[in-house]
């Protein structure tokens, strides 16, 4: 219960700064302290991100098609052990989709950790091509 409520409390600190950062939040202080929500900055700011990350889950499933086509000339544990990573692949592709349809529906409570998360993963399928390029390349040079 503890560490649920100190996750609770940095996700929180997390939002509010991640919000004062981008202009979403901004706060006055004349004779009072108040808070206010720029709802616009922030759907903007979702929609730019949401659309970016659309565009290259769009680029890496391309990419992953294209390593597909590379492994048909393989045979027997190669093309096995290619078929393998690719079916990773997709699976995290598939994921990338799911979390870009998060944030689509995610307030600005949920948006700063799918973000973090869904970058995180891109970096991730991104890497994971590069590899599996590297290997067909080298396999293609033997």
């Amino acid at each position: 219960m503890k560490r649920l409520l100190v996750v609770i409390l940095v996700l929180v600190v997390a939002v509010g700064a991640l919000g004062y950062w981008r202009g979403w939040f901004s706060v006055t202080n004349e004779g009072k302290v108040e808070l206010q929500f720029d709802k616009e900055k922030f759907k903007k700011d979702k929609d730019d991100f949401s659309k970016t990350a659309g565009e290259k889950a769009k680029a890496l499933k391309d990419q992953v098609a294209g390593l597909r086509t590379k492994t048909e000339g393989l045979t027997g544990d190669d093309k096995a052990h290619a078929q393998e990573e690719l079916g990773a692949l997709q699976k995290k592709h598939d994921r990338l989709e799911q979390q870009i349809k998060e944030i689509d529906d995610a307030g600005q409570d949920r948006f700063a950790s799918i973000k973090q998360d869904l970058s995180k993963s891109l970096e991730d399928v991104e890497k994971k091509i590069a590899e599996l390029t590297k290997k067909l390349e080298k396999g293609k040079d033997k």
